[in-house]
């Protein structure tokens, strides 16, 4: 797709208020230096509203796209992390990790526009999920259920409590698929979007519906997918399926979808729209489901 930083650049451009965050990219196809210096430049033109989103992405993604060996990829979320926390900070002592590392002498040489860039986590597995509470200020969750939600915010708590951080230091802000609309074309939209992720980007989400008890489920949709039978893969994400982690139909249903999350630990929502919606139905969602 596009490339997150050169869109939220434009976007910096057009808008005011609304933070713009990358979410997510991957510790792989970009080093940690070119990280801190696109959150830096981002975080500069836009006023202090930058939010570095950080994840390790898929083997078939970081491997056959990127063309980077998917090593190691806890360790080096981590160290990542700790290097573009530096580099924004405009620290010179460099970063002497076990697969990062940035010489020391070198530094930002752009002014600073607040203490540092926030960085989130796209973490779906327990151990990413502590490792989020531990050194990352927020955390970007995708196909969690407000039921699920709670339960890994107690995984995320484990790590908050090792690194000795206070639970409000930390931002919950789950992906929630959503499309506002009446019409059965809105329901099979989403389907069809959580079918793409099931089928489409490797075993991290199919694993986290998994753990969340849809295994038979997110198994049915794999094997369609990977039958290139894009319609049975959509076919197959049941209601119970769709329900649990999306918030598709009316506006009442979708508000109190997003309600349950808040009420579950959610710091803040956010609204993902299924890719091929139209314009007006994304104009539609954000129009109903931004907050008054």
């Amino acid at each position: 797709g596009r490339d997150a930083f050169v869109t939220l650049g434009a976007l910096a451009a057009r808008t005011e208020r609304i933070d713009l965050g990358t979410g997510i990219v991957n510790v792989y196809s970009r080093s940690a230096a070119v990280l801190g210096m696109a959150a830096a430049t981002l975080d500069e033109v836009s006023g202090g509203r930058a939010i570095l989103g950080l994840g390790t992405s898929g083997q078939r993604v970081i491997e056959g796209w990127h063309n980077v060996p998917m090593t190691r990829p806890l360790r080096r979320l981590r160290e990542t992390t700790e290097a573009v926390r530096l580099i924004t900070a405009r620290s010179r002592r460099g970063y002497d990790g076990e697969v990062v590392k940035v010489a020391p002498g070198f530094a930002l040489t752009l002014p600073p526009t607040r203490g540092a860039v926030p960085i989130w986590h796209a973490s779906l597995t327990p151990a990413a999920i502590r490792q989020a509470g531990e050194v990352a200020d927020g955390w970007l969750p995708y196909l969690t259920s407000p039921e699920t939600l709670r339960a890994d915010l107690a995984l995320a708590g484990v790590g908050l409590a090792k690194a000795g951080r206070e639970r409000a230091s930390f931002t919950a802000a789950p992906y929630v698929p959503a499309l506002v609309g009446d019409d059965p074309a809105t329901r099979e939209l989403t389907r069809g979007h959580l079918a793409f992720y099931l089928g489409g980007m490797g075993r991290f989400y199919r694993e986290a519906v998994a753990r969340h008890g849809f295994a038979d489920d997110a198994e049915r949709v794999r094997l369609r997918y990977e039958a290139r039978d894009r319609a049975g893969a959509t076919a197959a994400v049941s209601d119970a399926l769709l329900d649990a982690f999306a918030a598709a139909g009316s506006v009442a249903h979708c508000r109190a979808r997003l309600d349950a999350y808040r009420a579950a630990g959610a710091d803040l929502p956010v609204v993902a729209l299924p890719g091929d919606c139209s314009p007006e139905a994304a104009e539609r969602t954000i129009r109903a489901l931004a907050p008054a």
